[in-house]
């Protein structure tokens, strides 16, 4: 429980107080909608800036008690965590009047409303009702706070690591080609890099330079944890480490831990020897910085966790993606959760620049043939990156090469990350780069309509020796199925829409409504209406 525990004198003060927008009162004798109400007053609470839910008090503050969700009550964060992405903790009470069960509702995140069943909920007197566009339109475009930037009251210079600042004066002042700030004085430093102020000194500075003994007091969950197993399946790991310290004293250690593990996959083009590792640098460097800039530092209790395998590498980093920021917008928009670490992080020269990277990782991983990197396991609690460490496809980048050499083009990323997803998924979204691909031979159209898929071109698939592949996902041609469609009713005399369905289950309904016409426009079948349903035949002229 992150809550304190609700003694019966805490229930009787409350009692004394008047109703209101944070402390709701609800008989439920018996039950409260689990589907609707619950929900719909938890999100209002917090869209109020949290509070708590009684139930088993009367709107007259008497105490009745109640037998809502008996012996389940312990099953509600759960609940309401999936229905309202927002963590819920839930009391039961023992009163000599009766049972108490208390919801303790969490205030919304800044920029982040609480929603239920669809919309967002505020409180109107004793009612609940749909949040106005003016409140609703505030509260989106509240300014999250840089949590890196808050002082830390009781934070020294004593309390900092002197190599830790001094990897750091080293790296900067490389990267401005300055050698005098070698001589500075951490003091000196701190207060150059914004660190340090009449204020004090902030959390950025506890987390990238902090001894280790101060970071366990104050801020135990940043941490860094590493797991190695042989086998990606299994359970128990083969090697762990974790690191809490001066991130900028462990930042080399990491990779240097990961790159241990590390795996060479060579392969021959023609006379030449290339060779990809499992875990590339930059990538992997990047997604830890990514993880360390962006992480949630007030959830406290759960630190950034790698767990790796010679298939891939995870990394979860606590908290939701960014204000701002979605799974399909992250390679293209830039968002700060802690802006003041990630300042650091570019002056040191890490970054290119600070939000940039997640491009990056995409890009290499690609180019590198091992397939697409995969953000689909995050939720508003978790960021969860997946980059895969085997090769699936080199051949796909050694065609893309060869064709920028004969056309004498180059390629972006974006249309190398359109090309990986037409390789993976069939599909494009950007019609300029679709034009582009079909007049330089690199992909080729399937079907009509809804059902237009898009493939890469028998090229590709000559280029890789692998031309039966390319027949195999090309699939029959739209001629081959309307010679099957009149083969079946040669055969039966007659045939039903359902008897098509079962004859081509890998077509969807539209792509079959589409091949009768295009026969029937060039009179080769006909439809007889017949109730309930009609059928097709072949016309007599054929």
């Amino acid at each position: 429980m992150f809550f304190k525990k609700t003694t019966i004198e805490t229930l009787d003060n409350w009692l004394k107080k008047p109703e209101d927008y944070n402390l709701e009162f609800k008989t439920a004798k018996t039950q409260i909608s689990r589907n609707k109400d619950l929900p719909n007053y938890s999100a209002a609470i917090s869209n109020e800036g949290g509070g708590k839910l009684i139930l088993g008090v009367t709107n007259q503050k008497e105490i009745v008690g109640t037998n809502a969700f008996t012996g389940t009550y312990n099953t509600l964060p759960n609940y309401l965590l999936n229905k309202i992405k927002i963590r819920v903790d839930v009391e039961e009470l023992i009163h000599p009047k009766g049972r108490i069960l208390i919801f303790h509702v969490p205030s919304y995140s800044p920029g982040k409303p609480t929603k239920s069943n669809g919309i967002y909920l505020m409180r109107a007197g004793e009612s609940l009702t749909e949040m106005d566009e003016e409140t609703l339109r505030q509260k989106l475009n509240e300014v999250i706070p840089d949590f890196s930037a808050q002082i830390v009251n009781g934070l020294t210079l004593a309390d900092l690591d002197d190599n830790a600042v001094e990897i750091f004066k080293q790296r900067w002042s490389e990267k401005i080609k300055r050698k005098d700030y070698l001589k500075f004085s951490n003091e000196k430093t701190l207060k150059a890099t914004g660190l340090l102020t009449q204020k004090g000194l902030d959390y950025a500075s506890l987390i990238l330079f902090g001894k280790k003994e101060k970071i366990d007091e104050l801020m135990p969950g940043s941490e860094i944890i590493f797991e190695w197993r042989q086998e990606s399946g299994k359970t128990p790991h083969d090697f762990r480490a974790n690191w809490r310290g001066p991130f900028f004293k462990i930042y080399d250690d990491i990779w240097k831990i990961i790159n241990a593990r590390n795996i060479r996959i060579p392969f021959q083009e023609g006379l030449i020897q290339r060779e990809v590792y499992a875990f590339s640098k930059k990538p992997i460097r990047e997604a830890v910085l990514n993880a360390v800039a962006h992480r949630d530092y007030s959830i406290n209790q759960k630190s950034i966790f790698i767990n790796a395998s010679p298939e891939r590498f995870v990394i979860e980093s606590p908290g939701g993606l960014p204000y701002g920021i979605t799974l399909e917008n992250i390679l293209y928009e830039r968002a700060w959760r802690n802006r003041k670490i990630a300042e650091i992080f570019e002056k040191a020269g890490l970054v290119e620049r600070s939000g940039q990277g997640m491009d990056d990782i995409f890009h290499i991983t690609i180019k590198e043939g091992k397939g697409l990197p995969d953000l689909s396991d995050s939720n508003d609690h978790l960021v969860k990156l997946k980059i895969p460490a085997k090769v699936k496809d080199k051949q796909f980048i050694l065609f893309l090469e060869k064709i920028a050499n004969e056309k004498r083009i180059s390629f972006s990323f974006e249309e190398i990350y359109e090309l990986e997803k037409i390789r993976e998924k069939q599909i494009i979204d950007n019609l300029e780069f679709r034009k582009k691909f079909l007049e330089l031979g690199i992909i080729e159209k399937i079907g009509k309509s809804r059902g237009t898929k898009y493939i890469l071109s028998h090229n590709y698939y000559i280029h890789e020796g692998k031309t039966g592949i390319h027949t195999r996902v090309k699939g029959i041609s739209r001629d081959k199925y309307k010679e099957l469609i009149l083969n079946h009713l040669r055969k039966n005399k007659k045939g039903f829409y359902k008897d098509f369905e079962d004859v081509f289950p890998e077509l969807k309904p539209m792509d079959i409504s589409n091949l009768l016409r295009e026969l029937r426009a060039k009179d080769k079948i006909f439809h007889t209406k017949h109730s309930p349903v009609g059928y097709w035949q072949i016309s007599n002229s054929k």
